[in-house]
């Protein structure tokens, strides 16, 4: 069971954002978000800075969407909860070594499209990351998933071949949607 619950509390950190390379939609058609959509997404993206200023990371989890954490839980057969509070787990220990020193995410180049069968309008932003661990700075930058379910905004990073995988069980409508990384840099 506990390692079930590791594999989960892994898959699920590295959806939460916090991974350093993730999502370029390629070859969709564009959209564009109503005044609404773009508020409702505005007010997340404030309420992620907001954590990671306070340095709650964990709480970064709640960013991902349920029915993915769901999916996550029955394939390695636990319960949602015990899923999320691995992945809670996981990123305290993954943090506890990083300080993350600029946490930006870029709301002016965001690019909306919508999912192949025409029923999902999503959004790339650019997350950009300036972070230390064990006396070493990485620069990230790590175009993120973003998409409304049920009303509430979620973001996710899928740069990770499982994750992306997750996401189109759990939302088939993503078939087709291609998932590029982000880039990676020490800085010296």
């Amino acid at each position: 069971m506990f390692t079930r619950l590791a594999m989960i509390a892994v898959v699920l950190a590295l959806g939460s954002g916090l991974a350093a390379a993730p999502a370029l939609a390629q070859d969709t058609p564009k959209a564009t978000l109503s005044a609404a959509d773009r508020a409702g997404l505005d007010a997340r993206i404030d309420q992620m800075s907001a954590m990671v200023e306070a340095g709650q990371y964990s709480a970064m989890v709640e960013f991902l969407p349920p029915r993915l954490i769901q999916t996550i839980a029955d394939t390695f057969g636990v319960t949602a909860d015990e899923a999320r509070e691995a992945s809670l787990l996981a990123v305290d220990e993954i943090m506890s070594e990083v300080t993350i020193l600029v946490f930006d995410i870029d709301r002016a180049g965001a690019r909306t499209f919508v999912t192949p069968d025409g029923s999902r309008q999503y959004v790339i932003l650019d997350l950009n990351m300036l972070m230390e661990t064990q006396g070493i700075r990485v620069k990230a930058v790590s175009p993120n998933l973003a998409f409304k379910d049920d009303g509430v905004w979620y973001m996710m990073d899928v740069n990770d071949p499982a994750q992306a995988e997750f996401l189109r069980k759990a939302y088939p409508e993503f078939e087709g949607v291609t998932f590029e990384p982000g880039t990676m840099d020490v800085i010296e």
